[in-house]
């Protein structure tokens, strides 16, 4: 049996200050496999995840989560989940931010930590990832709304291979604004240079419990729900 990651993320950026009308804002759309592995059945693949398997942990974690083939356990779908992003599978790591980002399958929605899983995954050779930041500077969805920001991030994932057509449109609401172009292009140039040698670990926030929201003031600590 053959499992797959699959996360969709919709994103539309918001008006800049007279440089286009409301109609024109981008639509930043976002999926991606996160998979690999093949298990001849749901008994292998336990097998494999508890062995420590990073790719097993998230196939099965992502399993749970929906329920797919198997009776829906968030609370472990979740933690086997974690458990590879710990162990530097990219896929977990871009999953986890996709469930953090909407508060779905049993994670609060949490779109600030979701940003760190989405640079832990962007480590990972996640190019969907680099999107999802840049998507996120333009929503101002879990951090300022920053449009250079935004098109350093969409830059370096078109540079990735995904999705040139948001860079093209936010580029096009920027004409009026020069400066924006140019600093976001030097952002897209420091980005390929900070994930140089660098490791899904190196970006993943302190273990923290899934389903409640980090709270800021506090790293490592947690709100209660």
């Amino acid at each position: 049996m053959k499992t797959s990651l699959l996360a969709l993320l919709v994103a539309t950026a918001s008006v800049l200050p007279a440089a286009a009308p409301a109609d024109a804002a981008p639509k930043l759309v976002s999926r991606t496999d996160g998979g690999g592995g093949t298990w001849a059945d749901l008994a292998e693949l336990e097998a494999a995840a508890a062995k420590g398997v990073p790719r097993a942990l998230a196939h099965l974690g992502d399993l749970l989560v929906r329920g797919d083939g198997v009776p829906k356990d968030e609370p472990r779908g979740l933690a086997l989940l974690e458990r590879a992003a710990r162990q530097g599978q990219g896929g977990a790591a871009f999953r986890l931010g996709m469930l953090l980002a909407h508060g779905e399958g049993g994670a609060a929605k949490d779109p600030a930590r979701a940003l760190a899983y989405f640079k832990a995954a962007a480590a990972g050779g996640e190019a969907e990832a680099f999107f999802n930041l840049g998507a996120a500077h333009a929503n101002g969805s879990g951090t300022r709304r920053n449009y250079a920001e935004a098109l350093g991030w969409l830059i370096a994932a078109r540079e990735r291979g995904v999705h040139a057509d948001a860079e093209t449109r936010l580029r096009a609401q920027l004409q009026a604004h020069p400066k924006w172009i140019e600093t976001g292009e030097r952002r897209a140039r420091e980005i390929t240079a900070e994930f140089k040698d660098r490791a899904v670990t190196d970006f993943l926030p302190p273990p923290a419990p899934l389903d409640r929201v980090l709270d800021p003031l506090r790293p490592g600590a947690a709100k209660a729900p």
